[in-house]
């Protein structure tokens, strides 16, 4: 089984023409996919690479060869009814991001835990009716959502 946000962290990545239906359908029935480093013959079996996609999947008891998004999701779709394990290959580069955008990703992600360390803060405060304590943290959580 895949874990459905490995599934959806692929957005990150450079994906075909075609492929977000696809990521999405994938998602949705991640506990019968199995990722795979090697492209298995014989197998239902989906490559999502940097220039398009190929799935083989079983339509009228043969492994028929598919390469057009459309007829994929449909196929996709038809393959899921089934209780069957569909073998997935990646092979897709990672979104390469500027470092003032990585630095703007880091400074939010450290706002929000200083948020949430000031929020359970100012709950134990007021368990413990120390009013002092709440007024102060109160006015540090006003300053960083500003």
């Amino acid at each position: 089984m895949v874990a459905k946000e490995h599934l959806l962290a692929l957005k990150n990545r450079i994906l075909p023409p075609g492929a977000g239906p696809v990521i999405e359908l994938l998602s949705q029935h991640h506990q019968q996919l199995e990722m795979t480093s090697i492209i298995l013959e014989h197998v239902p079996l989906i490559i999502i690479g940097r220039h398009g996609m190929i799935a083989r999947l079983p339509i009228d008891g043969r492994i028929t060869k598919l390469s057009q998004p459309p007829e994929i999701l449909t196929s996709l779709q038809r393959f899921f009814e089934s209780e069957q394990t569909l073998y997935v290959f990646i092979n897709l580069p990672e979104i390469q991001f500027p470092a003032a955008v990585t630095e703007v990703i880091r400074e939010v992600e450290e706002r929000v835990q200083k948020r949430d360390e000031l929020m359970r803060q100012i709950d134990e405060a007021l368990e413990r009716r120390d009013r002092g304590a709440f007024l102060r943290l109160a006015q540090s959580l006003a300053q960083l959502e500003e």
